[in-house]
Protein backbone atom coordinates (compact mmCIF):
# COMPACT_ATOMS: atom_id res chain seq x y z
CA UNK A 1 0.00 0.00 0.00
CA UNK A 2 2.82 2.41 0.89
CA UNK A 3 4.59 1.61 -2.39
CA UNK A 4 1.37 2.26 -4.33
CA UNK A 5 0.75 5.59 -2.60
CA UNK A 6 4.37 6.63 -3.08
CA UNK A 7 4.34 5.81 -6.80
CA UNK A 8 1.00 7.57 -7.30
CA UNK A 9 2.30 10.68 -5.55
CA UNK A 10 5.44 10.73 -7.70
CA UNK A 11 3.43 10.24 -10.89
CA UNK A 12 1.05 13.04 -9.96
CA UNK A 13 3.58 15.60 -8.74
CA UNK A 14 6.73 14.81 -10.71
CA UNK A 15 5.18 13.81 -14.04
CA UNK A 16 1.62 15.11 -14.23
CA UNK A 17 2.18 18.60 -12.84
CA UNK A 18 5.30 19.10 -14.97
CA UNK A 19 3.40 18.01 -18.08
CA UNK A 20 0.58 20.41 -17.22
CA UNK A 21 2.80 23.31 -18.31
CA UNK A 22 2.57 22.16 -21.95
CA UNK A 23 -0.49 23.24 -23.93
CA UNK A 24 -0.14 20.31 -26.34
CA UNK A 25 -0.32 17.84 -23.45
CA UNK A 26 -3.41 19.48 -21.95
CA UNK A 27 -4.95 19.54 -25.41
CA UNK A 28 -4.08 15.87 -26.02
CA UNK A 29 -5.86 14.70 -22.86
CA UNK A 30 -8.91 16.83 -23.70
CA UNK A 31 -8.76 19.00 -20.62
CA UNK A 32 -11.79 21.02 -21.82
CA UNK A 33 -13.91 18.00 -22.65
CA UNK A 34 -17.08 17.19 -20.75
CA UNK A 35 -15.62 13.91 -19.53
CA UNK A 36 -12.48 15.51 -18.10
CA UNK A 37 -14.50 18.23 -16.40
CA UNK A 38 -16.74 15.58 -14.83
CA UNK A 39 -13.64 13.70 -13.66
CA UNK A 40 -12.22 16.90 -12.17
CA UNK A 41 -15.52 17.46 -10.36
CA UNK A 42 -15.59 13.95 -8.90
CA UNK A 43 -11.91 13.65 -7.99
CA UNK A 44 -11.75 17.18 -6.60
CA UNK A 45 -14.29 16.38 -3.89
CA UNK A 46 -12.97 15.86 -0.36
CA UNK A 47 -12.91 12.61 1.60
CA UNK A 48 -14.06 9.25 0.30
CA UNK A 49 -16.92 8.66 -2.10
CA UNK A 50 -17.83 5.71 -4.28
CA UNK A 51 -17.35 7.59 -7.59
CA UNK A 52 -13.98 8.98 -6.50
CA UNK A 53 -12.67 5.66 -5.19
CA UNK A 54 -13.95 3.78 -8.27
CA UNK A 55 -12.02 6.09 -10.62
CA UNK A 56 -8.80 5.94 -8.61
CA UNK A 57 -8.96 2.14 -8.24
CA UNK A 58 -10.59 1.13 -11.49
CA UNK A 59 -8.76 3.56 -13.76
CA UNK A 60 -5.40 2.70 -15.35
CA UNK A 61 -2.72 3.25 -12.72
CA UNK A 62 -0.19 5.54 -14.43
CA UNK A 63 -2.60 7.56 -16.64
CA UNK A 64 -4.97 8.23 -13.73
CA UNK A 65 -2.23 9.55 -11.46
CA UNK A 66 -0.70 11.66 -14.23
CA UNK A 67 -4.10 13.09 -15.16
CA UNK A 68 -4.61 14.13 -11.55
CA UNK A 69 -1.33 16.03 -11.81
CA UNK A 70 -2.24 17.62 -15.12
CA UNK A 71 -5.53 18.80 -13.58
CA UNK A 72 -3.53 19.98 -10.53
CA UNK A 73 -5.77 18.28 -8.01
CA UNK A 74 -4.99 18.15 -4.30
CA UNK A 75 -2.40 15.44 -3.60
CA UNK A 76 -3.76 14.81 -0.11
CA UNK A 77 -7.31 14.25 -1.34
CA UNK A 78 -6.10 11.92 -4.10
CA UNK A 79 -4.05 9.91 -1.58
CA UNK A 80 -7.09 9.61 0.68
CA UNK A 81 -9.21 8.43 -2.23
CA UNK A 82 -6.55 5.87 -3.17
CA UNK A 83 -6.44 4.19 0.26
CA UNK A 84 -9.17 1.60 -0.56
CA UNK A 85 -6.74 0.18 -3.14
CA UNK A 86 -5.85 -2.22 -0.32
CA UNK A 87 -8.93 -4.23 -1.31
CA UNK A 88 -7.27 -4.83 -4.68
CA UNK A 89 -3.72 -5.24 -3.42
CA UNK A 90 -4.60 -7.88 -0.81
CA UNK A 91 -6.24 -10.46 -3.12
CA UNK A 92 -3.53 -9.83 -5.75
CA UNK A 93 -0.72 -10.57 -3.29
CA UNK A 94 -2.68 -13.50 -1.88
CA UNK A 95 -3.06 -14.96 -5.37
CA UNK A 96 0.70 -14.74 -5.95
CA UNK A 97 1.43 -16.44 -2.62
CA UNK A 98 -1.06 -19.22 -3.32
CA UNK A 99 0.37 -19.83 -6.80
CA UNK A 100 3.82 -20.21 -5.24
CA UNK A 101 2.44 -22.60 -2.63
CA UNK A 102 0.74 -24.63 -5.38
CA UNK A 103 4.08 -25.05 -7.15
CA UNK A 104 5.76 -26.61 -4.09
CA UNK A 105 6.17 -30.38 -4.27
CA UNK A 106 7.34 -33.07 -1.91
CA UNK A 107 10.25 -35.41 -2.64
CA UNK A 108 7.77 -37.83 -4.22
CA UNK A 109 6.46 -35.17 -6.62
CA UNK A 110 3.14 -34.60 -4.88
CA UNK A 111 1.92 -31.06 -4.14
CA UNK A 112 2.63 -29.86 -0.61
CA UNK A 113 -0.56 -27.81 -0.55
CA UNK A 114 -3.26 -29.59 -2.58
CA UNK A 115 -5.77 -26.82 -2.00
CA UNK A 116 -3.56 -23.87 -2.99
CA UNK A 117 -4.24 -24.09 -6.73
CA UNK A 118 -8.01 -24.03 -6.27
CA UNK A 119 -7.95 -21.19 -3.77
CA UNK A 120 -5.60 -19.15 -6.00
CA UNK A 121 -8.19 -19.40 -8.76
CA UNK A 122 -10.83 -18.02 -6.41
CA UNK A 123 -8.64 -15.14 -5.25
CA UNK A 124 -7.65 -14.33 -8.84
CA UNK A 125 -11.33 -14.20 -9.72
CA UNK A 126 -11.99 -11.90 -6.77
CA UNK A 127 -9.14 -9.64 -7.89
CA UNK A 128 -10.54 -9.44 -11.42
CA UNK A 129 -14.01 -8.69 -10.08
CA UNK A 130 -12.71 -5.81 -7.95
CA UNK A 131 -10.64 -4.40 -10.82
CA UNK A 132 -13.22 -4.62 -13.60
CA UNK A 133 -16.08 -3.85 -11.24
CA UNK A 134 -14.35 -0.61 -10.28
CA UNK A 135 -13.92 0.29 -13.95
CA UNK A 136 -17.62 -0.24 -14.63
CA UNK A 137 -18.64 1.73 -11.55
CA UNK A 138 -16.24 4.53 -12.51
CA UNK A 139 -17.69 4.75 -16.02
CA UNK A 140 -21.23 4.77 -14.61
CA UNK A 141 -20.59 7.57 -12.12
CA UNK A 142 -18.67 9.67 -14.65
CA UNK A 143 -21.61 9.46 -17.01
CA UNK A 144 -23.98 10.23 -14.16
CA UNK A 145 -21.91 13.25 -13.09
CA UNK A 146 -21.91 14.53 -16.66
CA UNK A 147 -25.71 14.40 -16.77
CA UNK A 148 -26.98 15.04 -13.24
CA UNK A 149 -24.36 17.71 -12.47
CA UNK A 150 -24.32 19.23 -15.93
CA UNK A 151 -24.57 22.79 -14.58
CA UNK A 152 -21.54 22.29 -12.33
CA UNK A 153 -19.59 20.69 -15.17
CA UNK A 154 -20.49 23.55 -17.50
CA UNK A 155 -19.47 26.07 -14.85
CA UNK A 156 -15.89 24.82 -14.86
CA UNK A 157 -13.93 27.36 -16.87
CA UNK A 158 -12.26 26.24 -20.08
CA UNK A 159 -8.50 26.28 -20.41
CA UNK A 160 -8.14 29.34 -22.66
CA UNK A 161 -4.81 28.28 -24.18
CA UNK A 162 -6.18 24.83 -25.01
CA UNK A 163 -9.38 26.34 -26.40
CA UNK A 164 -7.40 28.59 -28.74
CA UNK A 165 -5.23 25.64 -29.81
CA UNK A 166 -8.36 23.54 -30.47
CA UNK A 167 -9.82 26.31 -32.62
CA UNK A 168 -6.59 26.59 -34.63
CA UNK A 169 -6.43 22.85 -35.14
CA UNK A 170 -10.07 22.71 -36.15
CA UNK A 171 -9.46 25.42 -38.74
CA UNK A 172 -6.40 23.58 -40.06
CA UNK A 173 -8.38 20.34 -40.24
CA UNK A 174 -11.10 22.01 -42.30
CA UNK A 175 -8.49 23.52 -44.60
CA UNK A 176 -6.71 20.16 -44.97
CA UNK A 177 -9.97 18.44 -45.87
CA UNK A 178 -10.65 21.18 -48.40
CA UNK A 179 -7.31 21.08 -50.21
CA UNK A 180 -7.22 17.27 -50.31
CA UNK A 181 -10.57 16.91 -52.05
CA UNK A 182 -9.94 14.72 -55.07
CA UNK A 183 -11.50 17.07 -57.58
CA UNK A 184 -9.32 19.99 -56.46
CA UNK A 185 -5.94 18.26 -56.21
CA UNK A 186 -3.25 18.55 -58.91
CA UNK A 187 -2.19 15.41 -60.78
CA UNK A 188 1.00 14.63 -58.88
CA UNK A 189 -0.56 14.41 -55.36
CA UNK A 190 -3.20 12.10 -56.83
CA UNK A 191 -0.46 9.96 -58.33
CA UNK A 192 1.39 9.86 -54.98
CA UNK A 193 -1.76 8.84 -53.10
CA UNK A 194 -2.76 6.15 -55.61
CA UNK A 195 0.81 4.79 -55.63
CA UNK A 196 0.77 4.57 -51.83
CA UNK A 197 -2.52 2.67 -51.95
CA UNK A 198 -1.20 0.31 -54.64
CA UNK A 199 1.97 -0.42 -52.64
CA UNK A 200 0.20 -1.24 -49.39
CA UNK A 201 -2.43 -3.33 -51.19
CA UNK A 202 0.22 -5.35 -53.01
CA UNK A 203 2.18 -5.82 -49.79
CA UNK A 204 -0.88 -7.09 -47.90
CA UNK A 205 -1.85 -9.52 -50.65
CA UNK A 206 1.70 -10.88 -50.84
CA UNK A 207 1.83 -11.54 -47.11
CA UNK A 208 -1.66 -13.04 -46.95
CA UNK A 209 -1.71 -15.19 -50.10
CA UNK A 210 1.97 -16.03 -50.58
CA UNK A 211 3.11 -16.10 -46.94
CA UNK A 212 5.12 -19.32 -47.43
CA UNK A 213 7.08 -17.58 -50.18
CA UNK A 214 7.65 -14.48 -48.04
CA UNK A 215 8.77 -15.89 -44.71
CA UNK A 216 10.61 -18.85 -43.25
CA UNK A 217 8.37 -20.96 -41.01
CA UNK A 218 9.04 -19.81 -37.47
CA UNK A 219 6.86 -20.27 -34.39
CA UNK A 220 6.78 -18.14 -31.27
CA UNK A 221 8.52 -20.84 -29.25
CA UNK A 222 11.24 -21.51 -31.85
CA UNK A 223 14.79 -20.42 -31.16
CA UNK A 224 16.18 -17.60 -33.31
CA UNK A 225 19.63 -19.15 -33.07
CA UNK A 226 18.51 -22.66 -34.05
CA UNK A 227 15.89 -21.81 -36.67
CA UNK A 228 17.22 -18.53 -38.10
CA UNK A 229 20.93 -18.89 -37.53
CA UNK A 230 20.91 -16.11 -34.96
CA UNK A 231 19.85 -13.50 -37.54
CA UNK A 232 16.28 -12.19 -37.48
CA UNK A 233 16.72 -11.06 -41.09
CA UNK A 234 16.80 -14.71 -42.16
CA UNK A 235 13.07 -14.80 -41.41
CA UNK A 236 12.45 -13.01 -44.72
CA UNK A 237 12.60 -14.72 -48.10
CA UNK A 238 13.19 -12.58 -51.25
CA UNK A 239 9.46 -12.01 -51.78
CA UNK A 240 9.17 -11.11 -48.11
CA UNK A 241 11.73 -8.33 -48.56
CA UNK A 242 9.72 -7.10 -51.54
CA UNK A 243 6.56 -6.93 -49.41
CA UNK A 244 8.44 -5.05 -46.68
CA UNK A 245 9.84 -2.66 -49.29
CA UNK A 246 6.37 -2.02 -50.68
CA UNK A 247 5.08 -1.37 -47.17
CA UNK A 248 7.89 1.12 -46.50
CA UNK A 249 7.29 2.78 -49.88
CA UNK A 250 3.60 3.13 -49.06
CA UNK A 251 4.39 4.86 -45.75
CA UNK A 252 6.93 7.16 -47.42
CA UNK A 253 4.52 8.14 -50.21
CA UNK A 254 1.69 8.72 -47.74
CA UNK A 255 4.02 10.94 -45.67
CA UNK A 256 4.88 12.97 -48.77
CA UNK A 257 1.20 13.40 -49.59
CA UNK A 258 0.36 14.33 -45.99
CA UNK A 259 3.14 16.95 -45.86
CA UNK A 260 1.95 18.44 -49.15
CA UNK A 261 -1.59 18.61 -47.80
CA UNK A 262 -0.45 20.31 -44.60
CA UNK A 263 1.52 22.92 -46.56
CA UNK A 264 -1.46 23.67 -48.78
CA UNK A 265 -3.78 23.79 -45.76
CA UNK A 266 -1.46 26.27 -44.05
CA UNK A 267 -1.48 28.49 -47.12
CA UNK A 268 -5.27 28.31 -47.30
CA UNK A 269 -5.62 29.10 -43.57
CA UNK A 270 -3.46 32.20 -44.02
CA UNK A 271 -5.88 33.51 -46.64
CA UNK A 272 -8.78 33.17 -44.18
CA UNK A 273 -10.67 30.89 -46.57
CA UNK A 274 -11.94 27.44 -45.60
CA UNK A 275 -12.65 26.00 -49.07
CA UNK A 276 -10.40 25.88 -52.14
CA UNK A 277 -11.14 27.99 -55.17
CA UNK A 278 -12.10 26.54 -58.54
CA UNK A 279 -8.68 24.94 -58.87
CA UNK A 280 -6.17 23.95 -56.18
CA UNK A 281 -3.46 25.76 -58.10
CA UNK A 282 -5.12 29.01 -56.98
CA UNK A 283 -4.22 28.12 -53.38
CA UNK A 284 -0.54 27.54 -54.02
Amino acid sequence: LILKLFSSALQQKMIGENLSHYVKVRQFVGINSKLMKAMRLVLGSGGLSIPKVAILIGGPDWPTSVLCGIMRLSLLQIMVGTLPIIFLIFPTCLTGALLYMASLETDTGNPVFHWAGTVSTLTATATAMVQFGSMIVAAYYLEQASDSRADEVKAIEDDKEVKEADERDEQMTRCYEAVTQWNFMPTWPKFILVSSLACITASCYMVQIFSSMCFVEHNLTDSIYDNLGGNVGNLFLPLGWVSVGLFAASIALLTIFSNWGKQQAKKLAETGKTIPLNNSSDIA
